[in-house]
This record gives C-alpha cells, structure tokens and sequence, in this order.
C-alpha cells in the first residue's frame, strides 16, 4: 500500500485536465475570501454545518432508488455531505474552491477523493452519475449562471441527476448574502437543458436555531445536452 501522498497525488492525476485554465478573480466567490473564512472560524460553527446527510437528499435518493454509481459533492466545505455519501456506498469526489477547506475536510477521511477547484471553472475531467449543491450556486454572480449551468452539464452522464439546495425568496431580502430564487426563475435557468423532476420548499438543517428557506431541486440532464 502507498503511501498517503501517494494516494493524494494519484485521484488529481486522474481527474484532472492537464491544461486548466486561469480562475477569475473576480468572481463573487472569489477564492481569498473563502480561505481566510475556514482559517478564522471552526467548521461546526459555520451556518451551513451538518454533521449527516441532508434530509432532502437522502430522500431523494430513497424515492428515485439511487443507492450507488459516482457522486460530486460541489462546495463541500467540511466534506460532511460526501463523506455521508461515501459511507452509503457511492464512489465521492468532493470539490471546494477553498484550499483550507480542502485540507480540512481530507483529514476527516480518506476515502473521499477532496480536490480545490472552481465550478465556474473546473479542471475535472472525470463524469458522475450524481451531483449535489447544498449552496454553491446561490453564491454564483447572476452573470455567471450560463457558465455554472455548463460545467455542470459536462461533468454529469447521459441523464445524470442534479440535487440543488439553494436560498428561496421566502427569506428576507437583506441586501447581502446568497441571492435568493423563486420556482419560476429556477426553471427559466434550467429548463432548457434539464428535466426538473421536483422543486420542493425546505430549509437549511444545521446546529443552528434559525433555519433558512430553501428551494430543493431534483433534475436529470435532458438527452441532448
């Protein structure tokens, strides 16, 4: 058996296109920011720490009897979600434009491939039957949503599935934080290139007492995309 280095070196190689191209820094989600927020605070502090798998998801998967085949936990922040899905069986590649976070969630487990990349900008080169966003997009500049939607698209398989968990306008609109999505504005984003299966009202579970509104989607990527 190799060593852990190696074992780290091997799944980048694999996964990773050779020739990425630079990130953009300007980006709302810009990767300093992010750093300096999983160096400042402890991971279960974060408003949007859960220890298990989210409810919603775990769900989902019950209803459409996926219990195995490659999933992308996209923004994995502490890893908790993929190494949830990990642990039920599913082959997990967890993916955080955060370095620190990355590091941070590789030692909580080591059966979970975790790479620092950016969505809007990936260097995966590997396809997943599943993918799950439990709050990347809703931090994702309007500007940037075509280019989300894209990456996403190339790294699903033929009629792969989407689960995405993002801020509803139900919350308050307080002028900063995640931008907030209705139903109707989640299928004129979508629609066109996914079948949406279900959108469904539903909250943030954390440690925390306030829980926000959120909108549960499930998608499969349509044939021709």
């Amino acid at each position: 058996m190799g060593t852990d280095d190696d074992r780290n070196d091997l799944p980048k190689k694999d996964l990773r296109n050779t020739n990425p191209k630079p990130g953009d820094p300007s980006s709302k989600n810009s990767l300093p920011d992010w750093n300096n927020l999983y160096n400042d605070m402890d991971v279960e502090d974060m408003p949007w720490y859960l220890p298990d798998l989210d409810p919603d998801l775990r769900e989902a998967l019950s209803k459409y009897q996926i219990d195995s085949g490659s999933f992308l936990d996209v923004g994995t922040g502490p890893g908790t979600q993929a190494i949830a899905l990990s642990k039920m069986g599913f082959e997990v590649v967890g993916v955080d434009i955060s370095s620190v976070a990355i590091e941070k969630a590789q030692k909580m487990n080591e059966k979970v491939v975790f790479l620092q990349d950016d969505i809007l900008n990936t260097r995966i080169n590997q396809k997943f039957n599943s993918i799950f966003d439990r709050g990347c997009f809703h931090i994702i500049d309007e500007d940037k949503r075509p280019l989300y939607i894209s990456e996403i698209l190339k790294l699903l398989t033929p009629e792969g599935m989407l689960f995405l968990k993002c801020f509803s306008d139900k919350n308050p609109d307080t002028g900063y934080g995640p931008y907030h999505f209705s139903r109707s504005l989640i299928e004129s984003l979508f629609s066109e290139r996914f079948a949406i299966l279900e959108i469904k009202d539903s909250v943030y579970q954390n440690k925390s007492t306030h829980d926000n509104q959120t909108l549960f989607v499930i998608m499969k990527k349509k044939k021709d995309n």
